[in-house]
């Protein structure tokens, strides 16, 4: 009897402790440390007003992501973005971070099944999406078959991997990570120029950072502490991204 009472005492203690404690393994968010960490670090490159347009915005190819841009935005997962902030895109891209509760998927390479002038017709055409009109039978052919099954039919980032429901509900969240690009969304699409655009087809996401030196959002794990990245992420949600839809 004594050896039962024992036992029902230590679950007490430890359940009384696990509901006491429930924050000392998780990370804390502070909006006003969030804000501290994106003015000291982030806006360089983001722009105080989330427009990708910071001090040293035109040093970057891709330009900065515009986190005021929630129709894009939105359809990131927070922890995408958490990983991103901690371990850089590459990273979380090639998979070398813990597993998460997202599928993160590369742009593939298409430099075997795709010849230059291929490549230049296919932007061509993505530009013509946003303009309402793409008309090369030959290249909408080309994207039905390889592109429309992540960036949609009619190029809005909405195909069958990135979202089970069809027509994709509005807004939703892309189940792949980083979501595909929406080539009718003209903030998102004015970060890539026509080179940068020909090679990441060419050799896909990790070649065109790994084998041409494009750029990607680094890792800065080293620098902020969990706490930190997390608020930060919390910080550009509710500034540019929830308040702007």
């Amino acid at each position: 009897m004594a050896r039962i009472t024992w036992w029902m005492s230590c679950l007490i203690t430890l359940s009384f402790s696990l509901l006491t404690f429930p924050a000392a393994a998780a990370e804390k968010v502070d909006l006003a440390l969030g804000e501290s960490v994106f003015k000291e670090i982030c806006f360089s490159c983001h722009g105080l007003k989330g427009d990708g347009k910071g001090p040293n915005w035109t040093g970057t190819i891709p330009r900065p992501q515009v986190f005021a841009n929630p129709d894009y935005m939105s359809r990131m997962t927070e922890q995408y973005m958490v990983d991103v902030v901690k371990y850089g895109k590459l990273a979380v891209l090639k998979k070398e971070t813990p597993p998460a509760d997202y599928e993160a998927v590369a742009m593939p390479s298409f430099e075997d099944v795709l010849d230059d002038d291929q490549i230049k017709r296919l932007i061509e055409f993505e530009k013509a999406i946003l303009a309402g009109k793409p008309t090369d039978p030959e290249i909408r052919e080309i994207f039905n078959d390889a592109c429309a099954v992540c960036h949609g039919k009619e190029g809005r980032g909405d195909g069958e991997r990135v979202t089970k429901v069809m027509p994709a509900p509005k807004p939703f969240v892309s189940a792949i990570q980083p979501p595909p690009a929406d080539y009718t969304n003209q903030a998102f699409m004015e970060r890539f120029p026509d080179d940068y655009r020909f090679w990441l087809i060419k050799k896909g996401k990790i070649g065109v950072t790994e084998e041409k030196g494009f750029d990607t959002m680094l890792s800065y794990g080293h620098i902020l502490s969990d706490d930190e990245i997390r608020s930060v992420i919390h910080y550009v949600r509710e500034t540019f991204i929830l308040n702007r839809k």
